[in-house]
């Protein structure tokens, strides 16, 4: 069993060119607009990806810095897995709200070395931290938790 939690360890400055506005995100709208972007790698990969969003979830950020981390998520998730099912799912917690990307594929580790420093950037511009826990042939849960 392996836990990584990504907070932890200092990340390279995530570069925005324009100041960040939190206004009200309809999330299950937000994340089928990005999973009909990776519709065709997931066929690549014989995957498939579902949305457990519910269609009412709201949630106050910026929402390109959002659809910029899901969004790298979700590829990760694809990539580094082959017939596979990746689900996401959102739910709010009394300390905040947590956006979940599982993958009941293969690792997830070997990628978060490569690129991913900047995503972990641009969770911190939002004041949001990652967590990614995998397990040998049991796939890997990935976690963006943010104040809600």
């Amino acid at each position: 069993m392996k836990s990584l939690s990504i907070a932890q360890h200092p990340a390279p400055v995530f570069t925005q060119t324009r100041t960040s506005t939190s206004v009200p995100v309809p999330l299950h709208k937000l994340i089928d607009q990005l999973m009909n972007s990776f519709v065709p790698l997931a066929a690549t990969q014989h995957s498939f990806i579902i949305n457990n969003v519910d269609e009412s979830f709201q949630l106050n950020a910026d929402e390109q810095i959002l659809a910029f981390i899901v969004g790298n998520l979700l590829n990760n998730a694809i990539v580094s897995s082959h017939n596979a099912c990746v689900r996401i799912e959102a739910v709010k917690k009394p300390q905040g709200v947590q956006i979940i990307v599982r993958n009941n594929g293969t690792n997830f580790y070997s990628t978060v070395a490569h690129g991913f420093s900047q995503v972990v950037a641009a969770a911190r511009t939002m004041g949001a931290n990652i967590n990614i826990y995998n397990q040998k042939h049991e796939g890997t849960v990935i976690t963006l938790s943010m104040a809600a």
